[in-house]
């Protein structure tokens, strides 16, 4: 018997065909997707400073700077003017004029144009340098919380668990009803604690997106150790007076306002030469009565009245601004080195009362108390106050170790370098 093939047969299998490619591209796309969205702290730290919307504008004000200073003209452009009078003879009278200015005015300008370019970059490396620790901060944060959930879901795991085998106990009549309610409460716990870590885990998501300039939805998971890149110390050629110095020749907030005073300083020159009257030079061709006449022109203002007391007075009080500015950063940071400085030494004490055994034999208490209770040599309140004390423990040294990697970004801010590369 021979089996006939419809269309209909044909269009089944067709269709078959193409919901399986698109089933297999879509599983593809999912797994490009899940590896795209596991970051570490380098790439994090390079796509913010490469696709961060506030860098974007910075670098695009730095391209209208350029411009300005290419759009400055070496002359002006020269001015013509033309007479025409009817009359019993036609006269016409034609003039050629270009002004020159003196006091070298276009190179102050030009100055003024370069200066404002370096203001512009050093607005990039000022937010950068807050970038890059605003990215440290968020991701560490991040690896927090995704250990605190990660650790909270074992802990919903054995809850759950303790609820079944107390649920048995209290069927058999081995415990009381309160014991086995007991039981019920600390896996209800856990669950909210879990809760709340998820919608931690989110936020913290949502943060570390915003600073990379990526899709804010994007599902990111921090791959890194917070145990990992911890100093043990300060550098003992980091001193407190080593770090000032440090701060003070590479935080792009001083170099700015330094650049001010250089600002203020052409303005006060280009000031001072605007006081000097630029020149006027012209041709002038003139016909009249069927003759024709040659000439030179020669014009200068007079600063009589105007001698441009306003702006150069407006440029030295300016001045005075800029050396209490200048002062006074150079005073904040220093105190924001100290402030940083301290918080750092402070973590790393802290730290230190985590190292040693005492996890790991923590660790290994809850598991025995565990084992025992499964096997009904350990009271339930035993595991629970175990467990209590353990979640306790564990979750204060996560949060040094968050702390420890927040205060050594904003030491690193500080002073505008990171501490690995050496005083």
């Amino acid at each position: 018997m021979r089996t006939k093939t419809t269309f209909k047969h044909i269009f089944m299998i067709v269709g078959i065909g193409i919901c399986l490619s698109v089933l297999s591209i879509t599983q593809i796309l999912s797994a490009f997707s899940n590896e795209e969205s596991k970051i570490s702290l380098e790439i994090a730290t390079e796509t913010a400073l490469r696709e961060n919307p506030e860098l974007k504008a910075i670098r695009e004000k730095a391209k209208v700077a350029r411009a300005r200073i290419d759009g400055i003209a070496f002359l002006g452009n020269p001015e013509l003017e033309t007479e025409l009078v009817a009359g019993t003879d036609l006269e016409q009278k034609l003039e050629l004029t270009k002004a020159f200015e003196l006091g070298g005015q276009r190179g102050h300008r030009k100055q003024i144009a370069k200066t404002l370019l370096e203001k512009v970059d050093a607005e990039l490396a000022e937010t950068s340098r807050s970038l890059k620790k605003s990215v440290k901060i968020a991701f560490y944060e991040l690896l927090l919380v995704q250990e605190k959930l990660k650790l909270t879901r074992e802990i919903v795991k054995h809850n759950q668990q303790m609820r079944d085998i107390a649920q048995v106990q209290f069927e058999t009549g081995d415990i009381s009803v309160t014991q086995a309610n007991l039981a019920n409460i600390q896996l209800q716990s856990a669950l909210r604690e879990a809760a709340t870590l998820e919608s931690e885990l989110q936020l913290s998501q949502l943060t570390l997106n915003g600073l990379m300039g990526t899709p804010l939805v994007t599902a990111r998971i921090a791959v890194g150790d917070l145990d990992k890149k911890v100093l043990s110390d300060v550098p003992q050629n980091w001193t407190l007076d080593a770090l000032k110095t440090q701060a003070l020749a590479h935080r792009a907030d001083l170099k700015s306002l330094q650049l001010n005073a250089q600002l203020t300083e052409s303005d006060l020159r280009l000031a001072k030469a605007a006081n000097i009257p630029d020149l006027g030079v012209g041709a002038i061709a003139e016909r009249s009565a069927g003759e024709n006449a040659f000439g030179v022109k020669f014009s200068i203002p007079l600063p009589f009245f105007d001698r441009n007391r306003a702006e150069i007075g407006a440029a030295k009080a300016q001045q005075q601004v800029n050396t209490v500015e200048i002062k006074n950063q150079k005073l904040q940071i220093e105190r924001e080195v100290m402030v940083a400085f301290i918080s750092l030494r402070t973590a790393q004490k802290t730290l230190k009362f985590y190292k040693g055994d005492s996890l790991k034999l923590l660790n290994e208490n809850l598991a025995l108390t565990r084992t025992a209770h499964e096997l009904g040599e350990a009271e339930l309140l035993e595991v629970i106050l175990m467990q209590n004390q353990f979640i306790k423990t564990r979750f204060a040294y996560l949060d040094a170790l968050r702390t420890y990697h927040k205060t050594l970004a904003e030491l690193e801010a500080a002073i505008g370098r990171s501490l690995e590369s050496g005083p």
